[in-house]
């Protein structure tokens, strides 16, 4: 009976459960120090508290709606890439960058802030894991989708300012590309960029030409939808999203 119980619970449940079990290392410790160190906790606005993950694609605008959201609820803004930058330091793996996230996202809401994680949750292990950290809080926690044309976001990833040092995520990188290192943080990008597609998108069409990408379909409650396309048209839809947090019970 047990063998059949194993056999039919998804892998990656149990690797999920291992995972949240596990102690941080001294490296991921200290990676976590640091970054603590490094943050500017905002007071909440909001009724109750909020913590507000991003689910997007590489390029979508997660960065830039994180930004523009946080002075308006009175959040803090944890900066997956920021973490995985101190763990890089360290010399050590990214595997625990999620787990410094939620250790931190608990520290803001005790000193009486929001949190917005500015990281992709596209993955349903990854939300669940999140939701199973922060159970035992008294914050409400959001999905927020951000989505953007796919011309709109490969200009963004091409146009941004990457440099070779430990301190730029992408810029910093490793690659065999041996061009600019403008180009190298974009090449870097857009190879994640490509990597998270199926997380994300499906394509629709023929091989004949033609076609677009559709999102997936996501398993979890989405709390708001916003599309950064159109810089002011996003703006709006984040400001009334931020008064509907500010007023929500």
């Amino acid at each position: 009976m047990w063998k059949s119980l194993i056999e039919i619970v998804p892998v990656w449940i149990v690797e999920w459960k291992k995972e949240l079990k596990r102690p941080l290392t001294m490296k991921e410790q200290r990676a976590q120090e640091a970054f603590l160190a490094g943050l500017k906790m905002a007071k909440r606005k909001t009724k109750i508290p909020v913590i507000a993950a991003l689910i997007g694609l590489v390029g979508s605008g997660k960065t830039l709606v994180a930004k523009d959201l946080a002075p308006q609820i009175g959040a803090t803004v944890l900066q997956s890439d920021r973490i995985r930058v101190h763990l890089r330091k360290q010399g050590e793996r990214y595997e625990g960058a999620h787990k410094i996230a939620a250790h931190a996202a608990m520290e803001v809401l005790k000193q009486g802030g929001n949190v917005i994680l500015d990281s992709d949750h596209a993955e349903p292990k990854k939300r669940k894991a999140l939701l199973a950290q922060t159970r035992r809080s008294e914050a409400r926690v959001i999905f927020i989708r951000i989505t953007c044309d796919f011309d709109v976001m490969i200009g963004r990833i091409i146009t941004a300012n990457y440099r070779n040092r430990p301190d730029d995520f992408f810029g910093g990188a490793s690659s065999k590309w041996q061009g600019s290192e403008h180009s190298k943080g974009a090449a870097v990008k857009i190879r994640e960029m490509v990597r998270r597609i199926p997380h994300h998108y499906r394509w629709e069409g023929s091989d004949e030409g033609g076609g677009r990408w559709i999102p997936r379909k996501l398993t979890t409650k989405i709390f708001a939808v916003i599309d950064t396309t159109n810089s002011q048209m996003w703006k709006k839809t984040a400001h009334g999203l931020a008064e509907r947090l500010c007023t929500m019970r």
